[in-house]
């Protein structure tokens, strides 16, 4: 097997996603605090830890109190498994040839398996059998989202196939709330009734249920009749809450480069692809190497503003122009100070004074973007470098 060679040495590239893993750790234990002493926290660690890193994620989750962690992947939960981490963990999105491939391997390491069709029930009691172990399965309930999930009509004809596959044990229900992010949407217990009839129909077929489990970030803060008996927190463990809150939540991610060039620039210049943006005033310019292939979103453009560290201080300016694949260009200001090699904060955690200029935040940015900070923390690309701090 060929393993690839970096192109660029990390060392020598200037941008940085800096990664805090106490922050990780304390937004857990915050979460932590909102839950009854029989509700486990299961730290969500998919697409990489949402861009941090899924080990250095899964740590300071299980440092700050996560006894599960859950992934997408099988291929993930393998990694998890075999990192020794002593916590259950969960897996739930496969197809026939990962099934097939990855599941034996994946349940006999001890892996929960969640179930959310006829057909992917039969592929995991083949994985179990060619594991010679029994599997541990969750069945998810589509209660509303049309994505992955038994519909609930399907649920004694699953439960009597469960009952009678020595090779399957039930070990817990779940479903995933479409809009628990809105708490006066009607829906969320409209999809708690159907989940919770279903459960009840399941029982008839196997009885008792061991686990059941409802609760994303929004509901782990603002429906504490949901938590139930695991709840499953996601962006809120890196410190963006989908909904207003009092819980202290502290971003895990900085996003940081340098300024490669300050110029002048006249009245009347325009800035970048398309002519966007021209200065309305004679003033000095940056450029900041970083752009679309690092993650930026293109549709931001001429809508953020980035923080500056100069000799001065800190200064939030507005980036101008169009985002392009590996730049930007922010307004420093006619007065500003600023020079090459000085720091550029996209967003995060400034770590300032209590008077200085704050980081944008993902928050900040996803606005610009018409999109979710879920997005902006994904999208940093491979080829910004992760540096873990503390």
């Amino acid at each position: 097997m060929s393993i690839p060679i970096p192109a660029e040495d990390p060392r020598h590239l200037p941008n940085r996603a800096v990664i805090d893993p106490s922050a990780i750790t304390q937004n857990t234990r915050a979460l932590g605090t909102l839950l009854e002493e029989q509700t486990a926290l299961m730290a969500v660690v998919k697409a990489d830890g949402y861009g941090h890193g899924m080990l250095t994620a899964a740590r300071a989750a299980i440092e700050g109190g996560a006894t599960w962690l859950g992934v997408a992947h099988p291929a993930s939960a393998l990694a998890l498994a075999r990192a020794d981490l002593e916590v259950q963990i969960l897996t739930w999105l496969y197809e026939p040839h990962t099934a097939r491939t990855v599941l034996p391997q994946v349940i006999g390491s001890g892996v929960d398996v969640s179930v959310g069709s006829a057909e992917m029930l039969a592929l995991v009691s083949e994985a179990a059998r060619a594991a010679d172990r029994r599997a541990r399965v969750h069945l998810k309930i589509d209660t509303g989202m049309g994505r992955n999930g038994v519909m609930p009509w399907q649920i004694r004809e699953i439960g009597a196939a469960v009952r009678e596959d020595d090779f399957l044990q039930l070990t817990a229900t779940w479903t995933h709330l479409t809009s628990a992010d809105d708490p006066a949407d009607p829906v969320t217990d409209q999809q708690v009734e159907l989940f919770d009839s279903a459960c009840a129909a399941l029982e008839d077929e196997v009885g008792p249920i061991p686990l059941q489990h409802l609760a994303n970030s929004a509901a782990t803060l603002t429906r504490p009749d949901l938590h139930r008996d695991i709840v499953r927190p996601g962006i809120a463990l890196y410190g963006y809450p989908p909904v207003a809150t009092d819980v202290p939540l502290r971003p895990a991610m900085t996003l940081t480069s340098r300024l490669a060039l300050v110029k002048d620039v006249p009245e009347g210049q325009s800035i970048g692809y398309g002519r966007i943006s021209t200065t309305e005033r004679a003033t000095r310019l940056g450029l900041v190497p970083i752009g679309y292939a690092d993650g930026l979103h293109r549709e931001a453009s001429d809508r953020a503003e980035v923080l500056v560290r100069t000799d001065s201080g800190d200064h939030r300016v507005p980036q101008v122009g169009r985002i392009s694949m590996d730049q930007i260009v922010v307004d420093l200001g006619p007065a500003a100070d600023a020079r090459p090699g000085d720091e550029v904060l996209l967003f995060g955690d400034s770590g300032g004074a209590p008077n200085a200029p704050w980081a944008p935040t993902a928050d900040e940015w996803a606005r610009a973007a018409g999109t979710i900070p879920y997005e902006v923390l994904t999208s940093v690309s491979g080829r910004v470098t992760r540096e873990v701090r503390g």
